[in-house]
């Protein structure tokens, strides 16, 4: 068994053993895939047949809108999955790797037939609709109730965790597409950030201090 989907299913399904029927079907039937940085998983209107699940490395998620700009919607992290890839036959969204990462494709064919049969797999999608709902109503709050420089400086903190690093290599437009804004007022608001040194910029660099 491949150590990381054997880590995997010890954190995902905690209470069952190796005989256990889902661990068997879980290995059986999904297909493990190496994406590489800035390659895409899932394209808008693409037919789903899979349900992504992230075993190392972080994914992007991101939507169009009618004029064709793209808005971030969230990351994906270790063990979290896209609810929305279960909901639709086409996808509504698109998903690309934010860093090298291994993703685990489980048809979508099984998904009904082991919410009915495992409680287990069932807990495991209820908590991941939970993750991504809790997320809704941050990025809900952030949108209502933050100033854009508060959501300037959360969304550099987690982009720090996800990637384990002060330095992050990142230009003020990626950042500007990702908060749904322009690039001159990130740089505005990068330099202000940098006179009360939260940050030290650099080109195409942000360190957090």
């Amino acid at each position: 068994m491949n150590p990381i989907l054997k880590q995997f299913i010890q954190v995902s399904f905690p209470n069952t053993t190796p005989d256990h029927p889902i661990q068997k079907e879980f290995l059986e039937t999904g297909e493990l895939v190496e994406i590489k940085e800035g390659e895409f998983l899932i394209d808008l209107n693409e037919e789903m047949n899979f349900v992504p699940i992230v075993t190392k490395g972080v994914l992007k998620v991101t939507r169009e809108d009618e004029e064709g700009n793209e808005i971030f919607l969230y990351y994906l992290e270790y063990g979290e999955t896209c609810t929305i890839s279960m909901m639709y036959q086409e996808s509504a969204v698109r998903v690309s790797a934010e860093e090298d990462a291994l993703v685990y494709k489980v048809p979508l064919k099984k998904i009904d037939d082991w919410m009915l049969r495992f409680p287990e797999w069932r807990d495991f999608v209820m908590h991941a609709y939970k993750v991504r709902f809790d997320g809704l109503l941050k990025a809900i709050d952030e949108l209502a109730f933050k100033k854009m420089d508060e959501r300037l400086l959360n969304y550099l903190q987690k982009l720090q965790g996800i990637k384990n690093t002060e330095v992050l290599h990142i230009s003020h437009s990626e950042i500007a597409l990702n908060l749904n804004t322009s690039r001159e007022v990130i740089s505005r608001l990068l330099k202000q950030l940098e006179k009360i040194g939260k940050v030290k910029l650099g080109r195409n660099k942000v360190t957090l201090t």
